[in-house]
């Protein structure tokens, strides 16, 4: 009879040490380094907001110099799908959609965002060109001001056992460890009037992120809803941006430099 309460002891000593302990917020921003620093992956998308919905898939390099490629189908309401591909090299965003065509010349296919020179330049509000074209760099970047983790519970993200967590993170600290393209994203959004950002992220035995879900706050149109799950980490992957003759620059159609 002792034995058998010896061993019930064990296991619930077992029991305690395994599970029901929340990730600490330092965890969270670990483990959003270690997917940022897999040198690649892919992801799958979902979007939706008011009068904007849509999902799509990408890969994205984040080695050296970081790139992306992303396609996605966007349903701007009553029924009108309009694709948009996007392809991100460092802080420079190339995107093609039918939606451009009256924007651009007819032989351009893809409009060049250049986010440090659009920044400089007012009236230009990219909320709604990037709410459609997420990245998972940029989601990461906001888990590194992780502040406040809440655990959720055990659930299962594209086959693999994972975490569910809530956590609270302060943009204004994000933002000051980001770089590129998705530093300037935060900053957008920390001048947009947004200090804390509530996540959920899913968070697997190996210390990746495979799952996070947020309200995108780019620029000052309304937030949008983006879900993304990761997976595939450390392929290898090629991207290059489209040929130069194909592009025009966005900060020349608003007359700037």
């Amino acid at each position: 009879m002792r034995r058998l309460v010896g061993l019930g002891a064990v296991a619930l000593l077992v029991a305690g040490c395994g599970g029901g302990e929340s990730a600490s917020p330092a965890d969270i921003a670990q483990a959003a380094k270690k997917t940022s620093n897999t040198g690649s992956f892919e992801a799958d998308f979902g979007i939706s907001g008011q009068g904007l919905s849509g999902s799509g898939s990408g890969v994205f390099d984040n080695g050296k110099n970081p790139a992306g490629q992303l396609n996605m189908t966007v349903d701007a309401g009553g029924g009108n799908r309009i694709p948009v591909d996007t392809v991100v090299t460092g802080d420079v965003f190339y995107m093609r959609s039918p939606a451009f065509a009256r924007s651009i010349a007819r032989d351009k296919q893809w409009i060049k965002l250049d986010l440090a020179k659009l920044a400089r330049q007012r009236g230009v509000d990219l909320g709604g060109l990037l709410n459609a074209s997420p990245t998972p760099n940029n989601a990461l970047a906001y888990l590194a001001g992780t502040e406040d983790v809440e655990k959720v519970g055990s659930e299962k993200v594209g086959g693999s056992d994972t975490t569910h967590y809530q956590v609270r993170v302060d943009v204004s600290e994000a933002a000051k460890k980001a770089r590129g393209s998705a530093q300037s994203s935060l900053q957008g959004v920390q001048a947009s009037g947004v200090d804390k950002l509530p996540m959920d992220v899913w968070l697997d035995p190996n210390g990746y992120i495979r799952k996070v879900s947020y309200r995108e706050h780019a620029g000052r149109q309304q937030a949008a809803r983006v879900t993304m799950e990761l997976h595939d980490f450390g392929s290898r992957v090629s991207i290059e941006p489209p040929p130069s003759d194909s592009v025009v620059d966005l900060t020349q159609l608003q007359g700037g430099q």
